[in-house]
């Protein structure tokens, strides 16, 4: 493999700053589980163990990554044919290559951390699996993209699942656990929505959009929502880790700036107003992740 193609590759389709929120992703589980139920997180300071599962969360997206590239490669060759992959400077067979020595990774680390949580993964890289191929019914699910999203979307909790089993002391099927999962759900839902909602200009045969399927309105009204879920979701959490009111004023200050941006975009549609929201939508889900760090390691 061409090594500064590979690199070229992640900056476009899996850059840093993603696989940074899966690190804090993983920090947040990790927290939480310290935190709220106390296991193995709570008994030993962060070590190698814990960076090794950094590595093996962010191969899991990976993966999804290489599972969605092999899904649209013909429709990317079509409408983005800039991409590093689709000028063939790196191939599918290296991605899973990389995508498969991520693998290996998993299951030690899952081994490493018992039983559960080679359950926890097994689970999780089951349905992913479901999902590569669009559970066997690809052209019904495809012209449904809400359908289509809320079938993806599940993987999430799963995987918040399979790091839960390797910190969290049992019984594992918890408060903690289910606001977790919920909070992610929403969180990575209304970027997904967010990423796919376009100005009517811009609409583009063959390109799926939320836009498309809800109207440039409903697809607005349906990000707003979901964050909106996400807020009181994040809020029933602090309240549990007892949280100081700044993580609160955060949350409902970024709520409101998004649904602000989402108003200026309704009266004045435009790709630079979307972009605006589409940020502050990532600046929610990020922070919704660091509060919650930040509010239980001042405890330690």
């Amino acid at each position: 493999m061409n090594l500064p193609a590979f690199g070229a590759y992640l900056r476009q389709r899996f850059p840093p700053v993603n696989m940074a929120l899966f690190a804090i992703l993983f920090g947040t589980v990790y927290s939480v589980a310290a935190a709220l139920q106390a296991g193995p997180a709570a008994q030993r300071a962060w070590g190698w163990p814990e960076w090794l599962g950094v590595a093996a969360t962010i191969s899991f997206f990976f993966r999804l990554r290489v599972f969605d590239e092999i899904k649209d490669y013909a429709t990317d060759l079509e409408h983005h044919p800039e991409r590093v992959l689709q000028q063939g400077r790196v191939t599918l067979g290296q991605l899973q290559a990389v995508a498969a020595l991520g693998t290996l990774l998993e299951v030690a680390w899952s081994v490493g951390m018992g039983w559960r949580a080679v359950v926890g993964w097994a689970l999780a890289v089951g349905y992913s699996l479901l999902m590569r191929y669009e559970f066997f019914v690809p052209t019904y699910l495809r012209p449904r993209l809400v359908l289509y999203a809320l079938t993806h979307i599940l993987v999430m909790p799963l995987l918040i699942g399979w790091l839960w089993a390797a910190y969290a002391a049992p019984p594992l099927l918890t408060p903690p656990l289910g606001l977790l999962a919920l909070l992610s759900v929403f969180g990575g839902l209304s970027f997904e929505i967010a990423r796919k909602i376009r100005v009517p200009a811009d609409e583009r045969p063959g390109l799926d959009s939320y836009s498309r399927a809800l109207g440039y309105g409903g697809a607005v009204a349906a990000v707003l929502l979901v964050l909106l879920a996400g807020v009181l979701t994040q809020g029933v959490l602090l309240q549990r880790l007892e949280a100081r009111a700044w993580p609160f004023w955060l949350v409902a200050v970024l709520y409101a700036a998004t649904a602000a941006a989402y108003g200026w975009s309704l009266r004045r549609p435009s790709a630079r107003a979307l972009k605006l929201a589409e940020l502050l939508t990532s600046l929610f889900m990020l922070s919704s992740y660091v509060s919650i760090i930040a509010e239980i390691a001042r405890r330690w």
